[in-house]
């Protein structure tokens, strides 16, 4: 928990950093007309990918768990409406994924894990000319192989992110994920015995507007 905590800060570090090179930035008059006139507002889609951490809590122990990591990627499709500066959203993403069993605690089988995960999120972002900074929150379904046993979990979702928009039609965007399922019933450990499941997930992405 305290690495989650740790990255959470430092992601939002960055981009606080970004904003405040922003408002440091002076552009020309021409150069200010033409950032202003930015609108997020439409459809787009696009493709991500990044690194995933979960923790696996056995009858909910503080120590007794199991640490799962790897990587994540997918495609997102969403829509965006602009009213001034605020930029209301609805985003909705499919992942492959490798969050695997990693320590020596070894719950689960080798390579067992999340091997899919899926959200649909409500966004509420501040546009700065070309940069958008959002919340973001909703639901999460993940699927979850353990000892050849699939089953799907269901949960909640929130984050931080920040989207830059590098031409009219392309943006680039950065994002922290943060899951929880709750209390789990695994099926293939022991008959069912039950975990708390949460996990972080840092990706980066890139959308095409139209």
């Amino acid at each position: 928990m305290t690495t989650r905590i740790f990255a959470a800060l430092a992601f939002a570090g960055l981009l606080i950093g970004t904003a405040s090179a922003a408002d440091l930035y002076v552009p020309s008059p021409d150069q200010a007309i033409v950032s202003a006139s930015r609108d997020w507002t439409g459809f787009y889609i696009g493709v991500n990918a990044g690194y995933a951490s979960s923790t696996a809590a056995h009858g909910g122990s503080d120590t007794d768990t199991s640490e799962l990591s790897g990587w994540l990627g997918g495609v997102q499709a969403g829509y965006n409406a602009q009213f001034d500066a605020i930029v209301l959203g609805v985003e909705a993403d499919l992942s492959a994924a490798g969050i695997v069993e990693g320590s020596d605690n070894d719950h689960f089988g080798d390579n067992d894990g999340i091997n899919g995960l899926a959200t649909l999120r409500g966004r509420l972002g501040f546009a700065v000319g070309d940069l958008l900074l959002y919340g973001t929150a909703g639901l999460a379904v993940a699927s979850l192989d353990t000892y050849d046993e699939a089953q799907t979990m269901t949960g909640w979702v929130a984050g931080v992110g920040a989207e830059y928009m590098v031409t009219d039609t392309v943006s680039l965007k950065a994002e922290y994920l943060y899951t929880n399922f709750g209390t789990v019933e695994v099926e293939g450990y022991n008959n069912g015995d039950e975990f708390d499941i949460d996990g972080s997930a840092v990706r980066v992405g890139v959308n095409f507007h139209f």
